[in-house]
């Protein structure tokens, strides 16, 4: 487990991104998960930014889209709109390079089964990158007493919600973290410095052989 600390939130990102343009360039074949949030957008700057330089390649490169919002449920706007606004459509990434969770489905356990197929399919992940929310949650993984390994559909902040599971994005052959901002400063602390427990569901991210943690120093200030 590596720690590293930034002065601010953009330069964390740069160091973000940094990390998975050097995975790409060492294996241009890499598979990708990609979390989605407000921080994680300047991490897809700076992607896109290095790609526009001509300084990565993705053209053979597949990402996996670790969680999305079910249909229906008031939800307006999917993490797939979101991901091709800030990261596939710059990257110049085709539809058939990224997977995406079902957003619909008359049998979801099939469904999401076929999800974790598809990661298998493709060898498994090179890399995650994934940020921790305030409540301790990663992806769409609540924190409560029972989470669930795989991917699965769960009630995230009154919505449906598709997730990949704790045990899908622990079996990443590396995972990044990005936590940036004062407000996340006691999570931080929390799910680094305290117990593994369900309660926190980023705290199993402890564990993982080769993850990578980037905070700012204001997220970086409890621990």
């Amino acid at each position: 487990m590596s720690i590293l600390v930034y002065s601010d939130k953009q330069t964390a990102a740069t160091a973000a991104a940094t990390l998975v343009a050097a995975q790409l360039i060492e294996k241009p074949s890499s598979v990708l998960g990609i979390d989605y949030d407000e921080g994680l957008k300047a991490v897809y700057a700076s992607l896109s930014a290095m790609t526009q330089n001509g300084m990565l390649d993705w053209s053979r490169a597949k990402l996996l889209q670790l969680c999305e919002y079910a249909l229906g449920d008031d939800v307006t706007t999917s993490v797939l709109e979101q991901l091709q606004l800030s990261l596939y459509e710059p990257i110049h990434l085709l539809s058939q390079q990224y997977i995406v969770p079902p957003r619909q489905s008359d049998n979801w356990s099939l469904s999401c089964n076929e999800f974790e197929e598809s990661i298998l399919d493709l060898g498994g992940m090179d890399l995650a990158l994934v940020t921790v929310k305030d409540d301790g949650s990663v992806l769409f993984i609540m924190a409560d007493g029972d989470i669930a390994p795989i991917t699965h559909v769960e009630v995230y902040n009154d919505k449906r919600a598709v997730s990949a599971g704790i045990t899908t994005l622990m079996m990443a052959r590396k995972i990044v973290v990005l936590v940036t901002g004062k407000e996340r400063a006691s999570v931080v602390s929390k799910f680094l410095k305290g117990t593994v427990t369900s309660d926190v569901p980023a705290s199993f991210l402890q564990l993982h052989g080769n993850a990578t943690f980037l905070f700012d120093e204001d997220a970086a200030s409890m621990l």
